[in-house]
């Protein structure tokens, strides 16, 4: 496939690299920079006689073009995600011949190309333990922010009734739907929305939220009212730094007995609805 086509070029002596550039260049879509071996131009490969014509027009010398293949930079990284083995769970972000062997573990295949959620992250494998370790079998669960599914998708498999997965961003609450989907889980559902569109209260015996302490404070009142009373709290993906500061907030709306998991710089804490 093609890709850019990559100009190495002369100037006049004395010339305005950049005015010259612009003004010769005015109708194409192209990109330079300037660096140890010179100027570099790069244009797209269906506009090449044009810029060619331009530059030459302009009293620019081409010394030479090279055509670069383009490359999938997304895909190419994710061939380098390794699986990652938590608890009971194998999450393998390959499948078919690349699939690894999950032993006495359950494979939950989460494609590489979604990296945040498919535990990379500490704080997606510090969330993971805390749920197998909190979760009653026959409990609803709701997954706050669910990006890839990971944590809906254990919760199915540790048990619970039914779980609710949801998330502003539709990409990660559609992820989801195909991940559960290729993953054969049963009993979650996925919908794209605010954390107000879930409005009955007692509803839900264990609510597990992977987010940063910013985006999950404003919604541990909403949280508390969805949680049976008795219920249990996951949060992960707070700092360490700040652990006093956050069991104070979460005490401030209702929640204690705090059991807590750590791994590096990042936080877990279950708590229990007061």
């Amino acid at each position: 496939m093609s890709g850019a086509i990559r100009w190495a070029l002369s100037f006049p002596r004395g010339a305005d690299v950049d005015d010259l550039l612009t003004e010769a260049l005015s109708e194409f879509q192209v990109s330079w920079v300037e660096g140890p071996a010179g100027i570099r131009l790069w244009s797209a490969p269906d506009v090449e006689a044009g810029v060619r014509g331009a530059l030459e027009s302009a009293g620019i010398q081409v010394l030479g073009r090279e055509e670069e293949v383009e490359r999938d930079w997304v895909a190419e990284s994710a061939a380098l995600r390794l699986p990652v083995a938590v608890g009971r769970y194998l999450l393998d972000p390959h499948d078919g011949a690349r699939a690894t062997p999950p032993g006495d573990r359950t494979r939950i295949h989460l494609p590489a190309a979604r990296a945040f959620g498919t535990g990379s992250h500490e704080s997606t494998r510090i969330a993971l333990r805390l749920l197998q370790q909190e979760i009653v079998p026959g409990e609803v669960v709701l997954d706050v922010g669910c990006g890839a599914g990971t944590l809906a998708f254990v919760a199915a498999r540790e048990g619970a009734s039914r779980v609710v997965a949801f998330d502003v961003d539709l990409d990660a609450s559609l992820a989801t739907r195909e991940h559960a989907r290729t993953n054969g889980v049963r009993g979650v559902a996925a919908f794209a929305g605010p954390c107000e569109a879930l409005r009955a209260k007692g509803r839900f015996g264990l609510v597990v939220a992977n987010m940063l302490q910013e985006e999950m404070a404003p919604l541990l009142g909403q949280i508390r009212e969805l949680l049976v009373e008795g219920g249990t709290l996951l949060t992960s993906g707070q700092l360490r730094a700040r652990e006093a500061e956050w069991l104070e907030i979460l005490a401030s709306e209702g929640f204690g007995s705090f059991r807590l998991a750590v791994e590096n710089e990042w936080l877990g804490v279950a708590a229990t609805r007061g």
